[in-house]
C-alpha cells in the first residue's frame, strides 16, 4: 500500500466516524450508528474506494491493515463528533443524551478521555480488520463469480 491510498483510507473514514459521531446523539439513532462504526466503517468506506476506482485488493494483509486503519480512525472522529455534539446539547438545553458518556465527556480530566478514546479506537479497529478480511473475501468472491459468468 502506498500513502495515497492510505490518505484515502483515512480522509473518508474521518467523514465517515465525523458523521456517524454527530447523528448518534439522536435517539434511537445512536446505537446504530455505534454498531456502524465498531463493525461496518471498514466495508464501506473499502467499497466506496473501490467503486471510486481509489483502490484495489491484492493481499489479505492489505485488507487487513486497511481495515484497521479504518476502524481506528473513524472511531477517532466518531468520538470527537459526539463529544462536541453531547457537549452543544447540554450547555444550551440542559439535556442528556447519555448520562454516563456525558458526566465523563464534562468531568473527567482531558487525559482520561483521550486513553478511552484510544483504547476503544483499538478495539474497533480490530472489529473493522476482520470486518475488512471479510470484504475482502465478499469482493473476490463476487469477482470469481463474475468471471466465470462472462467466461462462458
Amino acid at each position: 500500500m502506498n500513502r495515497i491510498t492510505i490518505k484515502n483510507i483515512v480522509v473518508h473514514s474521518l467523514i465517515l466516524g465525523l458523521i456517524l459521531g454527530i447523528i448518534s446523539a439522536i435517539p434511537y439513532v445512536g446505537i446504530y450508528a455505534l454498531f456502524a462504526v465498531i463493525i461496518l466503517s471498514a466495508p464501506i468506506v473499502l467499497l466506496y474506494l473501490i467503486m471510486d476506482s481509489k483502490y484495489d485488493f491484492t493481499t489479505v494483509k492489505d485488507s487487513i491493515i486497511s481495515g484497521a486503519i479504518s476502524g481506528f480512525s473513524a472511531n477517532v472522529s466518531f468520538c470527537f463528533g459526539y463529544a462536541v455534539v453531547a457537549l452543544l446539547i447540554n450547555l444550551a438545553f440542559n439535556y442528556s443524551t447519555n448520562l454516563i458518556l456525558n458526566s465523563m465527556i464534562i468531568k473527567s480530566p482531558l487525559w482520561l478521555l483521550i486513553v478511552f478514546v484510544v483504547f476503544i479506537s483499538v478495539f474497533v479497529a480490530t472489529t473493522n480488520a476482520f470486518s475488512g478480511f471479510l470484504t475482502y473475501y465478499f469482493v473476490n468472491m463476487l469477482r470469481d463469480i463474475y468471471e466465470r459468468k462472462n467466461k462462458e
